[in-house]
């Protein structure tokens, strides 16, 4: 390259340019976000919708919704930069139910926007710092490679004053692998940590679990047939693998000295200090530049070549001041783990600091939400609605949410009583939710199919996230409120059921129901449960006489309108489901839900509907106590796991920055300082002291 004839800073192989005094680098209505000038001849973007982004933006603070994503597009080739954050959130308590309430925070990551003087628009920094990825592993996004055949060379331009000290470039991995080892809040594995047997818990875009397991099929030792010789193993990357030789960062000390810290190949922190420090105060032109001994010439061995040696060149305002021969090659890799929750961890620029690795990292964990659990009657009244069915069915009008009379709802404290856990004769007595027919008065749940449907519905609404199964539990007592015959004595067919509607698809996974009285399709499927499912525990046989069933041994009748049957009957005819039946007694109902995948945050409505083939008895409630749901989307933050990256590459820079640029090649001492003198040429305003002389220290 000739240099005589460059009137400017060298652009061959100039993958980044961020420049603050240029607009369309930085303006005032972006924020601190800043964007580079140019891109590296390779850089490639493509039409990506990263729905999981926030299950690792949310942690600096990229975004406030750990749920939501962001989209590329073949546009999307100049790498950007984002001031560092952090979010602090407020969690729903067990009676809101209204979601999470999230505020993105920058104190102590303080940037100040200077906008006036002489010298063009800057960053004074005072704890924060700008940090951005220039590639994503397993995805068509790559505005950097990984490792640089020809070296690569950083140069930036800062303003150092008296406490100017810190981490003003780091490159590589932002922090360890969140998802490694796994929280119990968002993945449950069946088995023991050596013999993992099943995985559950939320599931992200591409339908893996939030862990760093993988499922692997191996040969056992014997099997009865081809087909089965394989079996399920689950194995997870060692956390340590992930940092080796990931992550490098360069700082000036306290007295202003230069240094070095990286992770090598074994895990360990190398960490090396310049003997001499920078004297001057004022703008000052940093430059780093690496230039391996040897070049690969296979392009395909890029990834995998050994490690090579090389010459580490440090520059103060083009002139070198510390050069380290035979210095380990430093390139980046992904982490051992699915690709969307990764994202922007790995390949990840700081520019102005370090990182503060897991230090705000949040995830997901199960909290259980109240909907009634012993409440007052004003609570009832307050928080409980009658409507009809919210499910839309053919041939009956469509549902309204229009308050239907004919349902009672109140707090009974008289009915029920709870004994003593330390003194069983004392007595307390037990509030629950007492809801009673009044009558036919008005306008009622009877539809045009000639069937009754009431819907208790808690009336407010209800914030999920997709992607994690929620389940609704409630206990159930019917004293009588479903009839068993109608006036002419034919049988009345009631259910009970938990309902779950919002404006997105709900999937459900599992149910119980309450029957009243079984169905005859439901009495055919008991033989479904094993020899011995009725009370008597003896065998039974179907004997049909005069359309009634017997049991076995004791020869008693099992009719239509006798419920007595006490526990769970699985029915091969509900889906996922389960009944169960009988009334003075408290049984247990269920609805495990899930909304659609990837659908993000949603607002979904629960409730009791009550349905009847006649009217309910007059003077003989149900009750309902033990309402509530439970579900993994309460964000905590914290972790026990190891943090190499917030212990040793934490400590911002203090102090100015104004441009960056790296170069995929490392610049020789000329190139160097030619881009110095051409600084110091065009923007006589920064005092650039730039000399050709001086003594080089060797290390």
């Amino acid at each position: 390259m000739n240099l005589e004839c460059l009137n400017g800073i060298i652009t061959d192989n100039l993958a980044i340019q961020i420049d603050l005094t240029q607009l369309k680098s930085w303006d005032l209505n972006t924020g601190f976000t800043s964007f580079s000038l140019t891109k590296w001849t390779g850089a490639v973007s493509d039409n990506i919708n990263l729905i999981d982004f926030g299950l690792t933006g949310f942690d600096n603070g990229r975004t406030d919704k750990m749920w939501s994503g962001i989209t590329l597009t073949p546009s999307d080739t100049l790498f950007s930069m984002y001031r560092v954050g952090y979010n602090v959130v407020q969690n729903p308590t067990s009676g809101q139910t209204s979601g999470i309430t999230v505020t993105t925070l920058y104190d102590p990551y303080t940037i100040s926007g200077i906008t006036s003087g002489t010298s063009g628009n800057y960053f004074e920094l005072n704890g924060g710092y700008l940090q951005g990825f220039f590639k994503l592993q397993d995805y068509n996004y790559e505005l950097l490679p990984g490792r640089y055949n020809n070296g690569i060379t950083i140069e930036t331009l800062v303003h150092l004053n008296p406490d100017s000290s810190g981490i003003f470039y780091m490159m590589g991995l932002r922090t360890e692998d969140k998802y490694n080892p796994f929280f119990s809040g968002e993945t449950t594995t069946g088995g023991t940590s050596t013999d993992i047997i099943e995985i559950s818990g939320v599931t992200t875009s591409e339908n893996n679990y939030l862990d760093a397991y993988y499922e692997t099929l191996v040969n056992k030792k014997a099997f009865s047939t081809w087909e089965t010789r394989k079996r399920k193993e689950y194995f997870e990357a060692p956390p340590i693998d992930n940092i080796k030789g990931n992550a490098i960062a360069f700082f000036l000390t306290t007295d202003r000295r230069l240094g070095y810290k990286y992770v090598d190949e074994k895990g360990l922190i190398v960490e090396n200090i310049s003997p001499t420090p920078i004297t001057s105060t004022g703008w000052t032109m940093i430059a780093i530049a690496y230039l391996p001994d040897s070049i690969i010439t296979d392009p395909a061995l890029i990834d995998c070549a050994p490690q090579r040696k090389g010459k580490l060149m440090f520059y103060i305002n083009g002139r070198a001041v510390w050069i380290l021969p035979g210095f380990p090659e430093y390139f980046f890799k992904a982490i051992k783990n699915q690709k969307e929750k990764t994202i922007g961890v790995p390949y990840s620029i700081s520019w102005g600091g370090g990182s503060f690795g897991l230090r705000h990292s949040w995830h997901y964990d199960y909290q259980k939400y109240s909907l009634y659990t012993g409440q007052d009657t004003q609570y009832v009244q307050n928080k409980f609605w009658v409507q009809n069915d919210p499910i839309p069915h053919d041939c009956e009008p469509e549902p309204t949410d229009d308050y239907l009379p004919g349902l009672a709802l109140s707090a009974d404290s008289d009915t029920f009583i709870i004994r003593d856990k330390c003194n069983p004769t004392i007595e307390h007595p037990l509030t629950v939710m007492r809801v009673e027919f009044t009558g036919t008065t008005g306008t009622t749940g009877m539809t045009g199919t000639s069937t009754m449907a009431y819907f208790v519905k808690f009336n407010q609404p209800i914030t999920v996230l997709s992607n994690r199964d929620y389940e609704i539990n409630m206990s159930f007592f019917d004293s009588g409120f479903f009839k068993a015959y109608n006036i002419n004595n034919y049988n009345v067919y009631s259910k009970a059921s938990i309902v779950v509607y919002g404006t997105v698809d709900i999937d459900i996974v599992e149910e119980i129901q309450y029957s009243f009285p079984l169905t005859p399709a439901q009495l055919l499927n008991i033989g479904n449960t094993g020899l011995h499912p009725f009370p008597d525990r003896d065998e039974y046989q179907y004997i049909y006489l005069n359309n009634i069933m017997y049991y076995g041994a004791t020869g008693l009748p099992v009719a239509e309108q006798d419920a007595i049957m006490q526990g769970l009957i699985p029915m091969s005819d509900v889906i996922h489901g389960s009944l169960v039946t009988g009334q003075n007694g408290w049984k247990p109902l269920k609805t495990v839900f899930r909304t659609k995948d990837n659908s993000g945050k949603q607002t979904i409505f629960i409730g009791l509907l009550l349905e009847s083939t006649d009217t309910f008895n007059l003077n003989t409630p149900l009750y309902i106590n033990n309402f509530t749901y439970k579900g993994a989307d309460k964000l905590v933050s914290g972790t026990t796991k190891n943090d190499t990256i917030e212990q040793n590459f934490k400590p911002s820079f203090i102090g100015g920055i104004q441009k960056l640029r790296v170069y995929n090649q490392g610049l020789n001492p000329a190139e160097i300082l030619h881009n110095a003198l051409m600084e110091a040429k065009f923007n006589p305003s920064l005092n650039l002291k730039v000399s050709k002389g001086g003594r080089i220290i060797y290390s």
